[in-house]
């Protein structure tokens, strides 16, 4: 039998500090757990040899955008590293192994690597290795990205940590965030299942800013990389807005998330569509997105 976790070690203190944060906050003390391992992968990161060899993408960079989510592996770009899987896993692995007192044992000699497709919209190489934190044991995972255009430029993010502090380390722009969602939602139109696509795009908008001529140029390279066309949103996926209202209705209560997403998905996606369309559309160049009047603005 696993002994229970006390406070006589810093992985016991850490699982006792994050169970009694989860009870706080009402999420699932698993959920906080798997946040808080995919964090300290991170701040290895930053102390390794390839901090400037990897950008953070995905759910857990929203968090350095105010938009926190639940989440179960990180997302990285590379630059300047093989695409192979074995190259990857040996670069994953180096970073894990970087030696941190934060509780969190990595198995690196367990780690696997594969290479991924998810259809149209990301390829790359999945590295998955055990890891545990005092009594708990979970699976984590690295998905690797090589060659997806990243407009404008990665930018030096602070990503704040469960536990107080932040690691600072390179990150998509957020018009890049917006523009790798939007392009799949065009994608992917009525078949469309990623409904934390709709979310992140509804809540990023709802708090922050972005120029107009920034986001037009982020769809453009991700849509040129990927082959797809550019088109509005709407009215193309007005009649999904209806078939899908159950499946969204059931995915924000498991994610936990209906005191900050519509039940509505026909809302969620007009206010997404309100944010997007006009870009799509191009008649909003110049102009500044007000996240307080959801409209775009002339500056």
């Amino acid at each position: 039998m696993t002994p229970r976790p006390t406070r006589d070690t810093e992985a016991g203190r850490t699982y006792l500090d994050l169970q009694n944060l989860a009870r706080r906050t009402g999420r699932p003390t698993e959920e906080v757990h798997q946040l808080y391992v995919l964090e300290c992968f991170l701040d290895r990161l930053v102390r390794s040899p390839y901090a400037d060899r990897f950008v953070l993408k995905g759910g857990v960079l929203l968090a350095a955008y105010e938009t926190r989510r639940p989440t179960r592996d990180v997302d990285l770009r590379a630059e300047r590293l093989e695409a192979a899987p074995e190259a990857v896993r040996a670069a994953v692995c180096g970073v894990a192994d970087v030696g941190v007192d934060d509780g969190v044992v990595f198995d690196t000699g367990a780690a696997r690597a594969e290479v991924i497709r998810e259809q149209d919209e990301y390829n790359g190489v999945r590295v998955a290795m055990p890891v545990r934190l005092a009594s708990a044991r979970m699976a984590f995972h690295v998905d690797v990205n090589v060659g997806d255009p990243v407009v404008p430029r990665p930018r030096r993010l602070e990503l704040p940590r469960l536990r107080g502090g932040v690691v600072q380390l390179f990150g998509y722009p957020l018009a890049m965030v917006y523009a790798e969602k939007i392009v799949t939602m065009i994608e992917r139109g009525e078949v469309n299942t990623r409904w934390r696509d709709f979310a992140d795009v509804r809540l990023l908008a709802s708090r922050h800013s972005v120029l107009a001529d920034e986001l037009s140029a982020a769809l453009m390279a991700v849509a040129q990389h990927r082959g797809a066309s550019l088109q509005t949103l709407l009215p193309g996926l007005d009649a999904f807005a209806g078939r899908a209202q159950r499946r969204w209705e059931t995915w924000v209560r498991r994610q936990r998330l209906d005191d900050r997403l519509p039940e509505s998905f026909r809302e969620t996606l007009g206010e997404v569509a309100r944010f997007a369309d006009p870009v799509l559309a191009g008649t909003v160049a110049g102009s500044v997105w007000d996240p307080l009047a959801s409209a775009w603005r002339s500056p």
